[in-house]
């Protein structure tokens, strides 16, 4: 059995180590005790009361219970035990108090309660004058312990000297020189020539101008790092780890930090106590960033990878563009993702996913923005080359990654029923990624071509059936400045009762409805800039977009709210 106390003074590294490496990994149940150390004092004597809680889950703290004729003259001192016996370790903290009696009489602790545990009052009988002996004087002729304590003998201390303790507390950075957007690492450590039973911040440490992740604190040997300041030997203890980033650029200054520092007991006789001790400050360098066009300040080592989940669509059915970058560096910054715009194509709003991790060299892993792309043309849609710019500073310069270009073949008739005209051939994309995307135009071919395309046209319209006859029925209603009738009304109305039905899938409801809002109103053309028209060209916005939109959540709220703005335009307008 290895045993670990960190109320001795042999062990003082080890002791810190196991205050702050070896806290338990789950919660789980404990067991609550308290102690005195004689039931029958002297007026005069002193009293030891000890309370010792063992096991995971166990509380930080533990209330001082009701004293009836005794009073606090020292403490409390805190000590944790851990014991690894055939690799399983358990771990017990004790609070222990000094008590002085008031009054000859009887006395009491009361019981003491810790969550759902509870320890029993314990009675004391106080006497006239003192009955515990008086602690033993060592008799030292030579001056010296000739059986020294090594620690002691380590550290150049001699037994019978009250020799203050020697603390410091450091905040080490990585590096004092960087630039806005580089990540570094700050370590705030214990170098200690003593044993210390509590550690903690007196004041939350502050970072301004930088943007601060947690990092886990680092595996260390149970008794420390031997270091050496200012030409005397301590024990150094990791504390605490921030990664840094700068936010702006010039002289930071990362303010001192105070710690407040409980000191183990030496003895029976010994306090303890509690120190302060504060870091020096820190001031950091930072250089700014080049500036070019389309650099978003991304800073560290990407790649951009670009992909379609097909490359065949059928006219009327979406596909899934994916914009993908991965590295490491300050990547929770990439958090827009490019505005992306394709002729031949509607592209919907982008959801973003991320996959990261905090390291010593920054965030890595990856964002990705889904762009849902519905072709509206048969054809092909290009996606060119997407470029991400970022500044490595390995290089010392802004690289610019790019993605390989894509196609994505649209089979089926030439324009998709129910959805805009497609833009001009032309257009681009918007934003900090550029994309060519002209249609390939088709070549006034041989009459097998036209006929295949005759063909096609013939199919859909077949296809489109009752639906686009009502549809052009509603059209030339809205045309001659005709209401719709009645039963159009009605029957747009029960599509739209059906759409926020709970059995209707998203695309089920979002086709319903735009079914519902041509019977309705017909086709809207986009020089109608009249409050109905406006009303109506975005509630078909709305359900295009839910009916295409990749399944990432649920849509039953979004698709019952689009049906009843949709049913209530009706009611209004129609």
């Amino acid at each position: 059995m290895r045993t670990v106390d960190r109320g001795s003074r042999w062990a003082p590294g080890t002791a810190l180590a196991a205050l702050l490496l070896l806290a338990p990994a789950v919660a789980g149940a404990f067991t609550l005790r308290s102690e005195v150390d004689a039931r029958r004092v002297g007026v005069q004597d002193q009293v030891q009361l000890t309370i010792t809680v063992e096991g995971s889950g166990a509380p930080d703290e533990i209330p001082l219970p009701a004293l009836k004729n005794l009073d606090v003259v020292g403490g409390p001192f805190q000590s944790t035990q851990v014991s690894i016996v055939n690799g399983r370790m358990t771990q017990s903290r004790s609070f222990t108090y000094v008590l002085q009696p008031r009054a000859v009489g009887s006395a009491e602790v009361g019981a003491v309660q810790a969550g759902d545990q509870a320890a029993p009052a314990i009675p004391i009988e106080i006497v006239a004058g003192s009955v515990r002996p008086p602690p033993p004087r060592r008799q030292d002729p030579f001056g010296t312990d000739p059986f020294g304590d090594p620690f002691e003998e380590v550290f150049g201390r001699r037994r019978g000297r009250a020799a203050a303790p020697k603390l410091l507390v450091q905040a080490i950075p990585s590096r004092t020189r960087l630039r806005v957007g580089e990540p570094l690492v700050l370590t705030y450590a214990l170098d200690t020539q003593t044993s210390v039973a509590d550690l903690q911040f007196k004041e939350a440490p502050q970072f301004a101008g930088f943007w601060v992740e947690d990092l886990e604190r680092p595996q260390t040997s149970p008794s420390g790092e031997a270091v050496t300041v200012d030409g005397e030997a301590y024990r150094r203890f990791p504390v605490m780890r921030k990664l840094l980033f700068p936010t702006k650029a010039g002289t930071l200054p990362i303010p001192a930090a105070t710690f407040r520092i409980g000191l183990a007991r030496q003895g029976f006789f010994d306090t303890g106590g509690v120190v302060e001790r504060a870091t020096k400050a820190v001031r950091v360098a930072v250089e700014p960033l080049p500036e070019a066009p389309g650099f978003s300040g991304a800073v560290g080592r990407f790649r951009a990878t670009a992909s379609l989940d097909r490359d065949v669509v059928p006219l009327g059915e979406a596909a899934m563009l994916r914009f993908r970058v991965e590295g490491s560096g300050n990547l929770k910054w990439i958090d827009r993702g490019p505005e992306v715009a394709l002729a031949g194509a509607r592209v919907f709003p982008p959801q973003a996913k991320s996959d990261l991790r905090t390291t010593t060299e920054g965030i890595a892993g990856s964002r990705t923005w889904e762009f849902v792309v519905v072709p509206e043309t048969s054809g092909t849609v290009e996606v060119p080359a997407l470029s991400f710019s970022y500044f490595d500073p390995g290089a010392g310069r802004i690289v610019a990654a790019e993605t390989a270009p894509l196609t994505l073949r649209v089979e089926g008739g030439t324009v998709a029923v129910g959805l805009p005209a497609p833009p001009k051939a032309g257009a681009r994309a918007t934003g900090t990624l550029p994309l060519r995307s002209d249609l390939d135009p088709h070549g006034g071919g041989a009459l097998p071509g036209r006929t295949v395309a005759l063909l096609a046209s013939l199919a859909l319209l077949l296809h489109a059936g009752i639906w686009g006859a009502s549809r052009l029925r509603g059209a030339s209603r809205r045309r001659e400045g005709r209401a719709a009738s009645p039963r159009s009304v009605r029957a747009a109305l029960r599509d739209l009762e059906r759409a926020a039905g709970e059995t209707a899938s998203k695309e089920q409801a979002a086709s319903l409805v735009e079914k519902a809002l041509h019977e309705a109103f017909g086709d809207v053309p986009d020089e109608d800039e009249g409050e109905r028209a406006r009303a109506v060209r975005a509630l078909l916005d709305d359900a295009r977009f839910v009916r295409y939109a990749p399944q990432l959540g649920e849509y039953g709220d979004k698709v019952k709210d689009l049906a009843a703005r949709a049913a209530e335009a009706v009611r209004k307008w129609a």
